[in-house]
């Protein structure tokens, strides 16, 4: 019997989970939630949807149609409301990042969808990009040897955001530093126990506080971090649509490169060679449905399940409070207070 699912949230991001729910072997659309209407008729139009797939609210749906799971791809402010609807009622839940906008808030759901035993799981796509999955191989394989250090750097110009990102405190943390920091210790296999964050938006910036981050980061083992993230670079508006990104893992046996989608690895004594990232074989988006499939069928733990993210929102956490207080914070000090 196929999984049936209910969609909240018809922006951009959940019109592609529309069509990888559609596409999916296994699962079926049962109904679509969003409270703008034009964004419902954009939905119907663009995905064929009848009309009584189409809801403003989610409960209404669900009393309407029996279904699994429900994914949440709404704002992120909006996204505590509905996954607490349908956890109550025992459904699995898919939330995209962030998982909420605070760690106590997360904690919560993560304690109801295990009372309810139901699975949760938070849409870090990232960390299975081609580019991060090629990393974590060759570092757990012990290409670099000991990590000591990373160097992550994240450019955007304002313009590419999303209009309910831009209206947000904190868009540079929301916005990627909530993919990058996760993908980090993805990679690295790693807890963070320091982190010393700046956020600031520049004198003639127009986003809100929060457009551009800076952090340093400290892992469990002592690998150290820089991670910085803007919104308001205007550098690189005609190269990858107004993105950059790159990405250094320093190891006492070479140093990894990482720019874009490009990879090189540099080994001590040897010549630089490019690595890399293998077929694109499916979605990171459908590897996601392939663990929310087996959570419900076989009861599997999902590896990016609510629990394993509490580690991340509590990075996010510790970079908003070390901004505040201009001090280290240790997430995992912040995770106690919230048990």
């Amino acid at each position: 019997m196929a999984i049936r699912i209910v969609v909240v949230g018809m922006g951009p991001r959940g019109q592609d989970w529309l069509r990888e729910v559609q596409t999916a072997p296994g699962y079926e659309l049962v109904a679509c939630v969003d409270i703008d209407l034009m964004a419902r008729k954009r939905a119907s139009s663009n995905l064929a949807l009848a009309s009584g797939q189409c809801f403003t609210e989610l409960r209404e749906a669900l009393d309407q149609h029996s279904c699994d799971a429900v994914i949440v791809a709404t704002s992120a402010a909006m996204h505590v409301g509905p996954c607490e609807l349908a956890l109550a009622r025992g459904l699995a839940v898919m939330v995209e990042k962030p998982f909420t906008l605070s760690l106590r808030d997360a904690v919560k759901l993560v304690a109801l969808a295990e009372e309810k035993r139901a699975p949760l799981i938070v849409a870090q796509n990232y960390r299975y990009m081609r580019s991060f999955r090629t990393a974590r191989r060759l570092i757990n394989a012990g290409a670099l040897g000991s990590v000591g250090m990373v160097v992550c750097q994240y450019y955007r110009v304002p313009q590419a955001m999303a209009a309910s990102l831009a209206s947000l405190n904190n868009s540079a943390l929301w916005g990627a530093g909530i993919h990058h920091l996760d993908a980090l210790r993805y990679i690295l296999k790693k807890r963070v126990i320091g982190v010393l964050a700046e956020a600031f938006t520049l004198p003639w910036g127009r986003l809100p506080t929060g457009g551009s981050l800076q952090t340093m980061l400290t892992f469990e083992d002592e690998t150290r971090a820089l991670y910085s993230a803007t919104y308001e670079s205007s550098g690189h508006e005609f190269f990858e649509r107004g993105q950059e990104f790159y990405l250094r893992f320093v190891g006492e046996r070479g140093t990894l490169h990482v720019f874009q989608r490009w990879l090189m690895l540099c080994e001590t004594g040897k010549l630089p060679r490019p690595v890399r990232r293998g077929p694109r074989e499916v979605t990171e988006e459908r590897i996601l449905l392939d663990q929310l499939e087996r959570a419900l069928i076989d009861g599997e733990e999902p590896d990016s399940s609510g629990r394993d993210n509490l580690q991340t929102m509590a990075m996010a956490e510790a970079c908003l409070r070390s901004a505040a207080e201009h001090a280290w914070i240790n997430p995992q000090e912040l995770l106690d207070e919230c048990r």
